[in-house]
């Protein structure tokens, strides 16, 4: 053979041996984006998760607002806590705020309304009250 095939040889199987580690490299970082992306893929996972739980939590909730409730006073009560006071008044109740910052303001309107009773929001010496009472005809 001559020195001129031995060059075109030579040349041939380093092109061929460039073409695999090409291709070897192009494998690496098509499994390196791959991993990447698995990553990425289980932290959306885990946040579409709480996401999910914070969903059912909330419909749990609002379930439970909507629902007729026949004893309203203890519910009112429950809701309330320690930010007002709920007394019998006129057939229905007169609720006292007793912290208006902290007070479940649409927690007790809902519950309200969602018992088909009227209201009113007024105010004393000292504090906000809503009174309300079953609708009258």
């Amino acid at each position: 053979m001559s020195e001129g095939s031995e060059d075109k040889n030579r040349v041939q199987q380093l092109e061929e041996r460039i073409k695999e580690l090409e291709a070897k490299l192009a494998e690496a970082e098509s499994k390196k984006e791959t991993q990447l992306l698995k990553q990425k893929i289980s932290q959306l996972e885990s946040t579409l998760s709480r996401y999910r739980e914070e969903l059912e939590a909330a419909k749990r909730r609002i379930s439970e607002m909507q629902a007729p409730y026949r004893d309203v006073e203890t519910k009112l009560r429950e809701i309330l806590g320690d930010t007002g006071e709920v007394t019998l008044q006129y057939g229905g109740y007169r609720i006292v705020i007793l912290d208006k910052h902290r007070f479940p303001w649409s927690q007790v309107v809902e519950l309200v309304l969602e018992n088909h009773y009227e209201m009113w929001l007024g105010k004393d010496d000292k504090h906000l009250y809503i009174c309300c009472k079953p609708i009258s005809d």
